[in-house]
């Protein structure tokens, strides 16, 4: 089921950005002048992009994009990092994701944003006036079948925006 909304999540996000025109790719990232995140924003998800890339595993894409957040609550122009790996990640590939070490990049959760269940979970962090929602997504296994197999794949995708006010 998390994976189902992560892929709608992305479906959404994609649906959201302009259509891209010749030329606007940079890097591997899509920009769009009308909802260009600020360039303090963009460095957050070009991190969490390139990162991910280095992990060898996964499927990265960068689109800048709008999106209805409840933290909040309402439309907020910013970056997306919708990171798939299909074969998982081993421990010393997760350590070396930004979120994994969010701490020490000096982020603080947002409690009431925060939910956590056997296929994955989502968070709002806070640092300065930039705020990140992550939503991680996994196999969390067949609790009434003790032969299924979770499938390795992972998925992860942080939106990131100025906070008003």
């Amino acid at each position: 089921m998390r994976t189902l909304v992560s892929l709608l999540i992305a479906l959404m996000l994609t649906g959201c950005r302009p259509a891209e025109r010749p030329g606007d790719r940079s890097q591997g990232r899509e920009n769009s002048t009308a909802i260009a995140p600020s360039p303090a924003v963009a460095e957050v998800c070009d991190t969490v992009a390139a990162l991910w890339r280095a992990s060898g595993r996964a499927s990265v894409h960068r689109p800048d994009t709008a999106m209805t957040v409840a933290s909040d609550s309402g439309v907020r122009h910013g970056c997306a990092v919708l990171a798939t790996a299909p074969e998982g990640v081993d421990s010393m590939q997760r350590a070396g994701l930004y979120w994994t070490m969010s701490p020490a990049h000096g982020w603080l959760e947002i409690a009431e944003y925060q939910a956590d269940g056997p296929d994955g979970g989502s968070q709002t962090l806070e640092r300065s006036r930039i705020r990140c929602q992550i939503d991680f997504s996994q196999d969390g296994g067949d609790d009434s079948d003790s032969t299924y197999v979770p499938s390795p794949a992972i998925g992860e995708t942080t939106f990131c925006w100025e906070r008003s006010g």
